[in-house]
């Protein structure tokens, strides 16, 4: 019987003996790779060291890339911001039993794209318009940053007024008014990307764009076409004379306001004039139901920007004609909710400090003001717009009912009326308006 046995014991200690010489060698796992965090934002400048948790690198290979350009073959990589856009990170880890992916997304934001603009007027005579910038979740204003970014250009003259700002297709248009230039920058970088030195015989008032490659200027004495590739002016447009100062685009239509003829309406494709509706005082702007609001003394009229249909509801006020000292329109609309704000203007030539809101179809949210501003400050220029990113209005204000040299920017809740925040700055700037991204 022991004999037997002795054959056996044999073949298991050959076994084991073969099992010890397999576990002498690599064990490969198949790789997990994991991060805490794999979205993030910088500004153009910084870098940010991305260093994934791998669980198992024993003879893995790495592959990491940007945008799916191949960027580097270590366990680690460095992004460094060198141009704003959005920014796809992918890192791959392989082994003999398998592979693993991870994904980051990094936005990079321009210099001037994580904010505002505030266009400021100039103090007439002693200093010319500029542009400041707020940047989201700051608690200052970065002032004169136009003029940073282009030594030696200015904002036309001591006499003139910038009046009027737009970003369209990346660009800033920037339209100095009585006799100044229309000036446009990139929006991220502010550098000038070209300028016409007297649009309109120096008097132009606003820009609207229509397509990737047409846009309209307002001015003194009527509309021009202007090509955004070449930024040459056409011939002045038939059927609309006199002032024109805000112009909206609608669908197939732009709506402008005439001094002579109040709230026309245009053909976006052929400029020609559709119809003329209302002797409008104000406008424009569009709600979040597509309607498009003025104000014609004290009717806050809408319409509606398909079938041209008009309707009106009356407020408590009735709305001061720009003309003479022309500013932008002081009303807003929300794009999250159905509500308009008109600014009431103050009494004689001072600035107002009440701001009312209407809640479409609802005429009794007009019976009292939705903000009323701090003790002491009035608003200036356009003096409120909506910011979409943020659900918040943006508003403007000085310390005096006709003049002040204590600017602020207030944010407050679109929907609840609340201050959230108040940033002053000081100088003889006069807040033209605000102008988003």
């Amino acid at each position: 019987m022991k004999k037997h046995l002795r054959p056996f014991a044999g073949l298991a200690l050959l076994a084991l003996m073969a099992a010890c010489n397999r576990n002498d060698g690599p064990v490969f796992q198949r790789p997990v790779i994991s991060a805490a965090k794999t979205t993030d934002s910088l500004h153009i400048g910084q870098t940010l060291r991305l260093s994934p948790q791998l669980n198992q690198p024993l003879g893995a290979t790495f592959q990491w890339n940007v945008n799916g350009t191949p960027t580097g073959t270590d366990s680690v990589y460095t992004f460094e911001a060198k141009e704003s856009g959005q920014y796809r990170i992918s890192f791959r880890m392989s082994n003999a039993a398998g592979t693993d992916s991870l994904i980051y997304n990094i936005k990079v934001w321009g210099r001037y794209e994580n904010g505002f603009f505030v266009l400021n007027e100039g103090w007439f005579g002693t200093e010319t318009g500029s542009v400041h910038f707020y940047e989201y979740g700051a608690d200052t204003v970065r002032t004169w940053v136009y003029k940073q970014e282009n030594p030696g250009k200015t904002l036309g003259g001591l006499t003139n007024t910038l009046q009027y700002g737009a970003v369209y297709n990346g660009k800033l248009y920037l339209v100095v008014k009585a006799g100044g230039p229309l000036v446009v920058a990139d929006a991220l970088t502010l550098k000038e990307t070209g300028r016409i030195d007297k649009p309109a015989g120096g008097n132009a008032m606003t820009f609207v764009g229509i397509d990737n490659t047409r846009g309209l200027l307002s001015a003194g004495d009527g509309i021009y076409p202007l090509n955004l590739n070449t930024l040459g002016l056409g011939a002045k447009l038939g059927g609309v004379s006199g002032t024109v100062g805000n112009m909206l685009k609608a669908g197939d239509y732009v709506f402008v306001h005439s001094s002579k003829d109040g709230m026309v309406v245009l053909d976006a494709a052929t400029f020609g004039v559709v119809q003329i509706p209302a002797k409008a005082t104000i406008g424009f702007v569009q709600a979040r139901n597509g309607d498009v609001y003025a104000v014609k003394d004290s009717l806050l009229m809408s319409i509606n920007p398909v079938t041209l249909k008009l309707d009106s509801v009356k407020m408590k006020f009735k709305a001061v004609s720009p003309w003479g000292a022309w500013r932008s329109v002081s009303m807003a609309a929300s794009s999250k909710e159905n509500n308009v704000y008109v600014i009431e203007p103050g009494k004689g030539w001072g600035y107002g400090n009440k701001l009312y809101r209407y809640t479409i179809g609802n005429a009794a949210s007009l019976d009292a003001p939705f903000i009323t501003l701090p003790e002491g400050q009035y608003f200036y220029g356009a003096g409120v717009a909506y910011d979409a990113r943020t659900n918040e209005l943006v508003i403007t204000t000085i310390n005096g009912q006709f003049s002040g040299n204590e600017n602020r920017v207030l944010l407050y809740d679109a929907t609840s009326g609340a201050l959230k925040k108040t940033v002053l700055y000081k100088g003889w700037y006069f807040p033209a308006m605000v102008v988003f991204h």
